[in-house]
């Protein structure tokens, strides 16, 4: 099974960064297609589409469901039909088509369950809920309807409501939503308990994984957090995945939730920005899963304080608060050695990525600028695939100076790899090139 990995984001499905109820773990089954007595030929083509649907082609199953559901106005069709088209991500299609055969005949408990997905992905929480709760009146045991209720009260703000969604469920994706709701409201260490015994017996899906990482990054185990993360995701991945962690604890409780499920932290996000990952399951990461939730915690032993000189800071004319990066010129050999701290699908995203950066480092960034790089992986069948602007902190003075600086990054949880002084990577396309003119970068000179 492959799931999309919201948030996909940075960037990490439901959008960005990609949470069990939304990227079929706690799918309810597929149903089965039209009964043979309304006709061989439209079972068959229905039972193709599903096929289709279920192995993750929903781009082939859309155009069968779309012709069944227009020649025989079959609710079946057509709930299949908004079904693949929320796994492709449109999500205002599947939304109107789904609230159109509720007018007219009525939803299934599947397509209540789907209508609710979609409104979540929009940010429409009241009413997903709604959707959600009509989906429990006829599937009131289905995990992924409880996953997804429990998920919505929690993004409406209704914690308590939202634990209480869980407590008669023993499955291990509805348990790591669970999980997940505690590590976004302030308890990562309630997540951290939930999470581990399930990787420890085996039943976390890549996906359950990811939201271990998260925990143990809320929870201040960073090593834990990169090595967990490591064992479905690419160094640069893992980078862009707790950037976007990190951006959400800046957020008021009641609005984690919120960006978690739609992968938007600020207003003019979009889930176009997301770096496109998928996570497939490996055989050997259930077992280093395993050793790894295993390890014990050992308490960290504090440091004889030592009495420094007290250091003026360093005054600056620039406003954090509203500090805003606007443009970000090239990394080109041979300028020094840097810090590669993530990467973007668009220099938008890049630049959102230091803004935020540096909102939080300003102390240890102030006389460092920012830089790009890009490399395109193509259309290979590993990952990640695709075009990416990677985000450096440099040119640096020295390899002693980029030590210090990742060191004191890492020691606030932001990783970094440094970069010696090497030939720009990649080109970029041609729709992002300027003229020969000028090489920086802005939000105006490449198409998002």
């Amino acid at each position: 099974m492959k799931t999309s990995n919201t948030a996909r984001r940075l960037l990490l499905g439901c959008a960005m960064l990609s949470i069990a109820a939304c990227n079929g773990q706690n799918e309810p089954a597929i149903k089965a297609a039209t009964p043979v007595n309304a006709g061989a030929q439209t079972g068959g083509i229905l039972v193709i589409a599903d096929d289709l649907a279920a192995k993750g082609d929903h781009s082939a199953a859309i155009p069968l469901y779309r012709h069944q559901a227009t020649a025989t106005g079959s609710p079946t069709a057509t709930t299949g039909l908004a079904r693949s088209l929320a796994a492709l991500g449109k999500y205002d299609e599947a939304e109107n088509i789904l609230e159109g055969l509720a007018l007219r005949s009525g939803l299934s408990g599947e397509g209540w369950y789907v209508l609710g997905k979609s409104r979540i992905a929009l940010g429409k929480f009241d009413t997903a809920l709604l959707a959600f709760d009509s989906a429990a009146t006829t599937m009131p045991s289905d995990p992924g309807v409880i996953s997804a209720r429990g998920i919505t009260l929690a993004a409406l703000g209704r914690t308590g409501d939202a634990i209480a969604a869980f407590r008669h469920t023993a499955d291990p994706g509805s348990l790591s939503n669970l999980a997940l709701i505690f590590a976004m409201t302030g308890n990562a260490a309630a997540a951290v308990n939930i999470l581990e015994p399930l990787a420890l017996n085996g039943k976390v899906s890549a996906q359950g994984r990811q939201n271990l990482a998260m925990a143990y990054l809320l929870a201040g185990r960073e090593t834990d957090a990169y090595q967990m993360a490591r064992l479905d995701l690419d160094p640069a991945s893992v980078g862009e995945t707790f950037t976007f962690y990190r951006s959400l604890t800046s957020l008021p409780v009641d609005r984690r939730m919120q960006a978690l499920t739609t992968g938007i932290v600020e207003p003019d996000w979009t889930n176009a920005e997301a770096g496109n990952l998928v996570l497939a399951e490996k055989p050997n990461a259930e077992e280093a899963a395993k050793r790894i939730a295993a390890r014990p915690v050992l308490a960290k032993v504090p440091a004889p304080v030592k009495q420094e000189p007290v250091k003026q800071e360093a005054k600056t004319d620039i406003d954090v608060a509203n500090y805003e990066l606007t443009e970000i010129p090239p990394l080109v050999e041979p300028n020094g050695w840097a810090l590669q701290i993530g990467a973007y699908r668009t220099t938008k995203a890049l630049m959102r990525g230091w803004t935020i950066l540096y909102r939080a480092n300003v102390d240890l960034l102030t006389d460092i600028p920012p830089r790009r790089s890009e490399v395109d992986f193509g259309n290979t069948e590993g990952k990640p695939k695709g075009f990416y602007y990677r985000l450096n902190a440099g040119p640096l003075k020295s390899l002693g100076a980029a030590r210090t600086l990742c060191q004191a990054l890492k020691a606030r949880g932001t990783e970094c790899w440094i970069r010696p002084p090497e030939k720009s990577e990649g080109r970029l396309p041609d729709s992002a090139r300027k003229p020969a003119s000028g090489s920086a970068v802005t939000t105006a000179s490449v198409m998002e």
